[in-house]
């Protein structure tokens, strides 16, 4: 982590600024995740159920659609302005836009809303990223990367029983109302902070210059062996990932002969083995990186193990889902969407790391927001690929295109990342 090897930092229990912006991720996180049911709830309603999919799926897509025009743009201004302004700015702004969500009569508005919302978080969620390594230090980021994961798998559970219990008790329009003040909320645990500046040694923003700008993270991204390795395994993990979120409930529904409590139990085990091997992974690599004084060693070793690990997790993704053309019963289904969760969650932490340990402090808002933007467009090509695929194959035969798929991005990974052998330091 170029420039964070030697920062003095507090261990994420006593790290006062770490607390407050894990505190506004969960925050937010949950008011994020509760909107996600309400927009099918208010969509449902608006529609009068003949479309509601339909809405659903448009604003999906323009949600990524948001994220893909704004976040480099996003992470040009990142790298030059206050990030702290940032993300309390992009708190309110979608506070006020969820805030009118009630009061939407057309479909066009519920479009318009959600791509101004994302458009927003385009804004906050890479600067935010971009902030956390300088704010923990390099030898607790993997511990800090692993509690983030966390929350996300704890808000996918969680989020749907608040929103369930807003909607019986106060009405759907409550679920937005409370994601808009999550977003206050969040603004006002942001404010309380120490958010590192942005880089001092940036060149002034021009027009010229724009362009190169924009790219600069692109550029960043794929300038070393390890960060191309560690995004084109982000395709795997796109991918199987897909595989889980779109095609699981034809699975249970159609093969096994299940209803909602089945999809919800095998959804929540696919949390559960991300959870699981996030904080696995963050306490295996603490003890193994523990003693590295020298940052030339330190970032070797985690070099090492950031690049197994995402090996491991890619490998992991292609053979649970091999066996799916022989329709696994409800027990061993089970314990491969555990492995599922544990395979992403070994790629999106090591990829991360690897993203701050090759990334100068004066850079990163760009390079995070480029990551941020491919990686959606993976999700982006993935989503419709394996709908399309259930829908003429079904899902057992989708499964095991989707591992083999994996297990053939795992391979091009393996053959990108002989180009880095050698630890080094950058710069």
């Amino acid at each position: 982590m170029e420039g964070s090897h030697q920062l003095a930092t507090p261990p994420l229990r006593r790290n006062r600024d770490f607390g407050l912006l894990f505190a506004a991720q969960i925050i937010s996180l949950l008011g994020s995740g509760v909107t996600t049911v309400g927009l099918a709830l208010f969509s449902y309603q608006l529609t009068g159920g003949s479309s509601a999919t339909a809405v659903i799926g448009n604003a999906l897509m323009l949600r990524i659609l948001a994220f893909l025009l704004f976040s480099q743009p996003a992470g040009v201004i990142a790298d030059r302005v206050s990030r702290k302004k940032i993300l309390i700015a992009s708190d309110l702004i979608r506070c006020g836009l969820l805030a009118l969500f009630p009061f939407i009569t057309a479909v066009w508005q519920v479009y318009l809303l959600i791509f101004a919302i994302n458009a927003a978080t385009a804004f906050f969620t890479p600067t935010f990223e971009a902030s956390i390594p300088e704010v923990v230090g390099g030898e607790q980021y993997v511990k800090a990367l692993s509690l983030s994961r966390v929350a996300v798998d704890v808000e996918a559970v969680a989020a749907p029983a608040l929103a369930g219990l807003l909607v019986v008790l106060l009405g759907v329009e409550w679920v937005f109302w409370f994601d808009a003040l999550t977003y206050l909320a969040s603004a006002g645990v942001v404010l309380a902070a120490n958010v590192p500046q942005a880089g001092k040694d940036v060149k002034p923003l021009s027009w010229p210059t724009f362009l190169g700008e924009i790219t600069h993270g692109m550029r960043v991204l794929l300038r070393e062996a390890s960060l191309r390795q560690a995004l084109t395994l982000s395709l795997a993990e796109a991918t199987a990932g897909a595989v889980a979120i779109v095609a699981t409930v034809s699975y249970v529904r159609d093969v096994l002969g299940r209803g909602d409590a089945t999809f919800s139990l095998a959804m929540a085990g696919l949390g559960l083995g991300s959870s699981v091997a996030a904080l696995a992974l963050g306490r295996a690599t603490g003890r193994y990186e523990r003693g590295a004084g020298d940052p030339a060693v330190l970032h070797g070793r985690r070099h090492r193990w950031a690049s197994l690990a995402m090996l491991a997790g890619g490998g992991v993704l292609g053979l649970i889902l091999l066996p799916g053309f022989l329709m696994p019963p409800l027990a061993p289904f089970a314990v491969l969407w555990f492995l599922n969760g544990a395979g992403q969650a070994l790629i999106a932490i090591s990829s991360s790391t690897l993203l701050a340990e090759h990334t100068a402090e004066a850079e990163r808002g760009r390079a995070y927001a480029a990551h941020f933007a491919l990686t959606h467009a993976f999700w982006l090509a993935t989503y419709p690929a394996v709908g399309h695929s259930a829908a003429l194959w079904g899902a057992p035969a989708t499964f095991t295109a989707a591992g083999a798929v994996c297990l053939l991005i795992t391979a091009l990974a393996l053959t990108l990342g002989r180009g880095d052998r050698v630890a080094h330091l950058h710069r």
